[in-house]
């Protein structure tokens, strides 16, 4: 249905304009056959004056008026060809059998247009070499006007009779032309519909856009069940131990007549269930990040307003613990990004330090070299040397790790850093103590 009004819209247009230009040319062709039809018999005229002035005299009026007449109406527009011969007395001596009483022209020398008897009338007027005789001829302009309908008519037959073969073959080759889309539907709609391979680049070179953007939304659509998949199974296998723990501590709580016991599995029950919505908090967001492949809309931000704002935030999440974040930042340091996820970056480093190492937490920023570098050091005991390298892994927590957590945090701030073109590096602190985290991010401007 689309190729077919494709093809219906593309036929239309073509054949209109072709019909469009056409019809120009014979217009075209119309005033331009008037003109010169007007300079040929312009001339014709000057000719035949010239000849019959060039024999008045006793010659030409010795011409018998009915052998005249009858030499005006030889040829198809010789009946509206009219002539006649005036004596210096302004007597009508000699005329054509048609030609009025009276004068044609009262001009005396010369190419003239005068309206007699009806008629409009081309005239060319000449006097003989001895000035007694004055010749007059004239044409009818409906002559001109015949042969310049006569010569459109014959540019626009042609259109006419062709317009209807010339449009099968316009559909005809439209058609052959629409082919490949027609088989690139084809392909498409044979498809099932978890079939998600690229189609082949096979075809002409106007089609190749289009198979290009089918493949890039193939693409986008794979990676989005993948990411799909990815999410179900994640959830499923991290979510499996918490749910367990809360049904073994709810049968506790119900079993148990202590209530001790049963105060202390409700609390269990309560602590896993946190632990659940901050698992599924943190597999969300990365869900959303890992589908902003496009990029995110990102501004000039002012890094240091973020990290206080974001330190401001966990320190009044946990009170008591605002001493174990410290922060040394100039007033203003602007980088180029999306404030929302930047807080989010420096919020993972931060609880992923506080959770993992040993206050004080330091939250450092520097220009160095046209980027900013953030870094985020605890007192901890650090991390092993050989886990280094997969910090970052999905639900990866090394051996060495203290306190909860689901392994999603540091997921999480890879996946920002790439969003903002930033680097991600981790080492351990100063003299080998802690832990610390560098993210260099580029200066705005």
């Amino acid at each position: 249905m689309a190729e077919t009004s494709i093809r219906r819209r593309l036929v239309a247009l073509v054949l209109g304009s072709v019909t469009a230009a056409w019809l120009a040319v014979t217009v075209a062709a119309y005033f331009d056959a008037h003109r010169e039809a007007d300079r040929l018999l312009d001339a014709h005229l000057a000719q035949v004056t010239s000849i019959l002035a060039g024999g008045a005299g006793h010659e030409l009026l010795e011409l018998d008026p009915e052998d005249v007449g009858e030499f005006a109406e030889i040829g198809s527009y010789g009946h509206r060809v009219s002539f006649q011969v005036w004596n210096d007395s302004g007597e009508l001596v000699l005329s054509s059998k048609d030609a009025p009483g009276q004068r044609l022209s009262p001009a005396n020398e010369g190419f003239s247009d005068s309206a007699l008897a009806g008629h409009r009338w081309r005239v060319f007027t000449t006097w003989d070499r001895e000035q007694e005789f004055l010749v007059e001829v004239g044409e009818d302009h409906s002559v001109r006007e015949a042969i310049a309908r006569r010569v459109a008519l014959n540019a626009l037959l042609p259109l006419v009779a062709g317009l209807p073969v010339l449009g099968v073959l316009i559909w005809w080759s439209i058609g052959r032309a629409l082919r490949p889309l027609a088989e690139l539907g084809d392909k498409v709609a044979a498809r099932e519909p978890l079939e998600l391979r690229p189609v082949a680049l096979v075809g002409p070179a106007e089609t190749m856009p289009l198979v290009r953007r089918l493949n890039e939304l193939f693409a986008r659509i794979q990676r989005a069940s993948e990411l799909e998949r990815r999410f179900t199974a994640d959830a499923s296998h991290e979510l499996r131990k918490p749910v367990a723990a809360v049904r073994a501590q709810a049968e506790v709580a119900r079993t148990t007549p202590n209530p001790v016991t049963r105060d202390a599995a409700l609390d269990q029950v309560i602590r896993a269930s946190d632990r659940m919505a901050d698992l599924l908090d943190q597999l969300l967001t990365l869900a959303r990040l890992e589908q902003g492949d496009a990029g995110v809309a990102q501004d000039t931000v002012a890094l240091d307003q973020v990290a206080r704002a974001t330190i401001a935030e966990l320190a009044s999440a946990a009170p008591g613990h605002e001493a174990d974040i410290e922060l040394d930042a100039p007033d203003s340091v602007p980088v180029r990004g999306n404030a929302t996820l930047l807080g989010m970056l420096l919020r993972n480093l931060v609880a992923n330090a506080l959770r993992h190492g040993a206050p004080p937490v330091l939250v450092q920023l520097a220009c160095e070299d046209h980027r900013v570098t953030l870094r985020v050091r605890d007192a901890g005991t650090g991390v092993e040397p050989a886990d280094l390298e997969r910090l970052g892994e999905r639900f990866f927590r090394g051996d060495s790790a203290a306190g909860g957590g689901s392994g999603l945090g540091l997921s999480i701030v890879r996946r920002i850093a790439e969003l903002h073109d930033a680097t991600l590096e981790f080492a351990p602190g100063p003299d080998g103590r802690g832990f610390e985290v560098r993210v260099s991010l580029p200066v705005a401007g």
